[in-house]
């Protein structure tokens, strides 16, 4: 039997105990073709399968909670995976966050991410192009240490990057204190390169201008008019 099937067996199982109802053993016999007997077995190596994963669940966190970086603000998972020995998304996906006593960053705004967090996750991204489902997210999250909506976000930046008013801002502050376009984008390296954070800054610029622009006309209009 496939694990998937056995999985799909065992899950339904386990849903009749948890509503404490009988198993319906002779509906679930002609169901899945399967005796009560291998129904049971199959549960029962479910059940081994499930204790192993929480086992190296909790071996994962343990590991990444010693070496929490906390000038970084995140796990080095360099370490965690030559310790184990195990790809960095299957130890990703083992991490239980319930289980870790690292406290979790708030980067709710792209310009609260540091330079470095924001070039580790696009070397992330790059790395692992197709990491775009909900679950994945969650590794995504885990990756980093910051909150799995934070990281959404900044994602969603890396895969598509685009000016915003808070990075504009930001940008502008920069530029009032003189720095070259070199400078600010070793402090904002969110698009592929300098003439295209120029270019997406003046656009936004011109953009702001206009509707300025034509707020006050029809602020002067109203008046004329009041």
């Amino acid at each position: 039997v496939p694990l998937e099937r056995q999985q799909e067996i065992a899950a339904v199982i386990r849903g009749y105990w948890k509503d404490g109802v009988t198993v319906p053993w002779f509906d679930l016999a002609h169901r899945f073709r399967l005796s009560q007997s291998d129904m049971e077995q199959i549960v029962a190596l479910d059940d081994d399968r499930l204790q192993k994963r929480r086992e190296q669940s909790a071996r994962v966190t343990q590991l990444a909670d010693q070496a929490f970086d906390s000038q970084h603000g995140r796990c080095e998972w360099d370490s965690v995976i030559k310790k184990l020995d195990m790809p960095l998304m299957e130890c990703l996906g083992l991490f239980d966050a319930s289980l870790s006593s690292v406290p979790v960053r708030s980067l709710p705004k792209i310009v609260d991410w540091l330079p470095d967090d924001f070039l580790l996750l696009k070397d992330f991204v790059q790395r692992f192009p197709d990491t775009l489902t909900a679950d994945d997210q969650r590794l995504v999250s885990a990756f980093m240490n910051v909150k799995q909506a934070n990281c959404a976000m900044a994602y969603s930046m890396c895969i598509r990057p685009r000016m915003k008013a808070d990075l504009f801002e930001l940008i502008t502050s920069y530029h009032d204190k003189d720095m070259s376009w070199k400078d600010i984008y070793q402090q904002i390296p969110v698009f592929a390169s300098i003439d295209r954070s120029q270019g997406a800054y003046s656009q936004f610029k011109a953009k702001r201008t206009i509707a300025v622009a034509d707020m006050k006309r029809v602020k002067a209009l109203v008046d004329e008019h009041g």
